[in-house]
């Protein structure tokens, strides 16, 4: 990150963004003021496959909450994050939803947009919002469901959309060789194999396709390695430590080609991947579809994060933070949901928050945040807080993910 852009917009910017966005866990008002509990629930994985993501969205969440406590704290209000651990077992998902709930969340923040659809009944029949951070055809334009980022299937259109232009713009001469791997069964992987195949069967003379799946949690990859090697390019939608062990397995078994990782999949999880891929060079050139930022964006809205996680944690824990992007992501969802807690407490009162306020100050957010392609705003009835993405692509050279194409609204929204 460019440290004179740090300097210069760092002040004025931790001004301007407390003031828009205020810390949920702040003590409001003077000495003696009555302050009124708000809680939020957030149902995560803190011991599963995706722990290591989940602790950092936490970190995030904490650090953007400490640092608005100490600059601008909201009036009357102190917020309270209560976290279930689901273990990424569905089977504890109802289980915790049950238990967030008799802790008295006023609003459940869901890890997964599987989470978000499994709970839809519940959270309708019981009037309590749901933010999650990708939407799911299930829970598209619902009330009370809102997520900052489009569906999987959303999702995969870009992706495909992407590489066919890619592709034509590189005038091979031939038909590009797509191959895909998910996981079995995985809403996520499922998903995006009935938009790949869709277009595949409707533009069969573009592109080959094959596709593969793996069990959750495998490790090993000689089969599937052996379907797919001769592809042009590979999108990987597995998870954890399973994504990183096929990058290493693929490459060590001699394919070539490129990949490109879902938002998820990459983005979740690249830390993995540097632990597991010996020379990190065989990975230069990775893809990923994204819908967030990076630390090498030049934007004051990086340089707000940049000097927020210098302010909050050690050298080392920054360091290591700044590898991912999922102490950004956890940053993000405390902007939103603290200017949703400050609109609701200002239009009821801090002692008269309840689901229905929360729900009518999601509708209202309204935010514009310098870096990014459009304001964070639900549009035209959609609960979709944010419709672009970028294709973004790993540098090896300096350990960094750099934008490619610029931000793209999504094919479902043009």
């Amino acid at each position: 990150m460019n440290t004179k852009l740090v300097k210069m917009v760092g002040l004025v910017l931790l001004t301007v963004l407390a003031g828009l966005t205020p810390v949920l866990g702040g003590c409001g008002g003077g000495e003696g003021e009555k302050t009124a509990e708000i809680t939020i629930g957030f149902l995560a994985d803190f011991t599963g496959p995706s722990a290591l993501t989940s602790a950092e969205l936490h970190k995030g969440w904490t650090d953007y909450m400490k640092m608005v406590e100490a600059d601008n704290p909201i009036p009357g209000a102190k917020t309270k994050l209560v976290t279930y651990d689901t273990r990424l077992d569905y089977s504890r998902v109802v289980p915790g939803y049950i238990w967030l709930k008799a802790q008295g969340a006023k609003l459940i923040w869901d890890y997964s947009p599987i989470f978000h659809a499994m709970l839809k009944d519940k959270h309708l029949t019981d009037k309590i919002p749901s933010y999650t951070f990708v939407g799911d055809p299930q829970t598209l334009n619902v009330d009370w469901m809102y997520s900052f980022s489009v569906t999987y299937p959303m999702e995969a259109e870009a992706i495909i959309e992407w590489i066919l232009q890619d592709w034509d713009s590189r005038q091979q001469g031939r038909a590009i060789k797509v191959g895909y791997i998910g996981f079995s069964g995985y809403q996520s992987a499922v998903q995006m194999s009935e938009v790949f195949n869709s277009v595949h069967s409707q533009n069969p003379q573009r592109f080959t396709y094959k596709e593969v799946a793996s069990p959750i949690g495998s490790t090993a990859f000689a089969i599937e390695i052996m379907q797919l090697k001769d592809c042009d390019i590979i999108i990987v939608n597995v998870l954890g430590p399973s994504m990183a062990s096929f990058l290493r397995e693929s490459r060590e078994r001699g394919y070539t080609g490129r990949y490109l990782g879902s938002s998820m999949g990459f983005m979740g999880f690249w830390d993995l991947v540097r632990n597991a891929v010996p020379d990190m060079t065989k990975m230069d050139g990775a893809l990923a579809m994204h819908s967030q930022m990076l630390w090498t964006d030049q934007s004051a809205f990086m340089a707000q994060l940049t000097q927020s996680l210098q302010r909050f944690r050690s050298a080392d824990e920054a360091a290591q933070l700044r590898k991912g992007t999922s102490w950004p992501t956890g940053y993000i969802t405390g902007m939103i949901l603290a200017d949703v807690v400050r609109r609701a407490v200002a239009a009821v009162g801090a002692e008269n928050v309840d689901s229905a306020a929360f729900n009518n100050a999601l509708k209202g957010i309204d935010m514009t945040v310098d870096g990014w392609g459009e304001s964070w705003k639900f549009r035209d009835g959609s609960n979709i807080l944010y419709r672009m993405f970028r294709a973004i692509q790993y540098k090896a050279l300096d350990d960094e993910w750099h934008d490619l194409s610029g931000w793209f609204l999504a094919p479902a929204f043009r």
